[in-house]
């Protein structure tokens, strides 16, 4: 472990605030207030300059490039050329480039950053009715629509939105849809690395829980591959803390998370999310029957949606491994993964208690 990586939560966002310095000083900005809005995998800011607002978002190292996110900044640019959805306007830095590499002495790799300008909105959560949840639904399939029919620039490179590990995110980076529908998702090279990780960090049994999961995937992800517009490019991370509302329009934020997937996963994203809620039927139809006026449902949608909410938990679960020494999970992964293990055992149909599948349901 590097001497970063062994620092407290305090301690590392010390040296990413001075990171943050760094790259505000390249959109002259190196002395506005900075307030931390959240520290995980990317490290976000907000900027109160004097004449108004921004967000500044450090990048995780290694999984996403400068190329990779210019291309996540190139959509957002499109969709505020193309349409009047509210997304966040990104801001070129003095140079006239949206993206920013910077670096600390006390950080071991240099950061991509990107800054923008900040999005007014409201966020609901436990208070979202299905009157906020058929404006998601017609967000989701706009935003869809646009990406269908939008021809990304030479040099666009973005990933798979339903890989398993963060190896097969970078090794499924896809310049377009048809180069990243190629072959099962999540690729069996994916699932064998989950697996170990399962096996080494959990037990053996929860990595036999973990491969029937795999197996209920597989099968919605080959029957969707077949189907003709049911694939694309989408937000990827659609849940309650990425949309928010303003003056009765709901708005998508962090488009980290976009890429090549399915459309069906958006929605799954979002209900994945909701699901047990009181009324969460009422929410549910809300959100498809406002999606379905844009753009069709699958067959058999529901089936697909109890699947890739499965792998949206599965994908949770070795978010929280990979991310075990990060200073923000260090404290609390194993009570974490445990609860993502005891979701999936449940849509899967077996009994665990503790870190062993005991038996089958009956």
């Amino acid at each position: 472990m590097d001497a970063f990586a062994s620092l407290s939560r305090r301690g590392q966002l010390l040296r990413l605030r001075r990171v943050g310095r760094t790259a505000l000083a390249s959109y002259g900005l190196a002395d506005a207030p900075l307030t931390l809005q959240r520290y995980e995998q990317n490290t976000t800011f907000r900027v109160d300059a004097d004449d108004r607002p921004y967000l500044l978002r450090i990048n995780r190292p290694r999984v996403h490039t400068a190329d990779t996110i210019g291309s996540e900044i190139a959509w957002l640019s499109a969709l505020r050329r193309d349409t009047d959805l509210g997304v966040p306007e990104p801001v070129a830095a003095r140079d006239g480039s949206f993206i920013v590499v910077a670096r600390d002495r006390g950080v071991p790799a240099a950061h991509v950053c990107v800054l923008l300008h900040w999005l007014e909105g409201r966020f609901i959560n436990q208070r979202l009715t299905p009157a906020h949840l058929r404006r998601v639904g017609a967000l989701a399939g706009q935003l869809q629509e646009h990406g269908a029919s939008w021809a990304p620039p030479s040099g666009f490179l973005r990933p798979r939105v339903d890989t398993l590990t963060n190896d097969a995110k970078v090794d499924s980076m896809a310049r377009s849809a048809a180069l990243a529908l190629h072959g099962d998702h999540p690729t069996a090279a994916d699932a064998d690395r989950a697996l170990q990780l399962v096996d080494a960090l959990i037990s053996t049994d929860d990595a036999v829980l973990f491969a029937r999961a795999l197996e209920v995937v597989w099968a919605t992800t080959r029957t969707l591959a077949e189907e003709t517009g049911a694939f694309g490019l989408i937000h990827g991370d659609l849940h309650y803390e990425n949309f928010l509302f303003h003056r009765g329009e709901a708005r998508a934020i962090d488009f980290d998370d976009c890429g090549w997937g399915f459309h069906l996963y958006d929605l799954a994203v979002t209900l994945s999310e909701l699901e047990g809620r009181p009324g969460y039927g009422e929410l549910n139809d809300a959100l498809l029957e406002a999606y379905a006026q844009i753009r069709p449902l699958p067959d058999d949608h529901a089936n697909h949606l109890s699947a890739l909410f499965l792998l949206r938990r599965m994908q949770i679960l070795l978010w929280v491994l990979e991310s075990r020494d990060h200073a923000a999970f260090r404290d609390e992964w194993e009570a974490w993964a445990r609860d993502e293990l005891d979701a999936i055992a449940t849509v899967v149909g077996v009994e665990r208690v503790g870190t062993t599948v005991l038996r089958a349901c009956p």
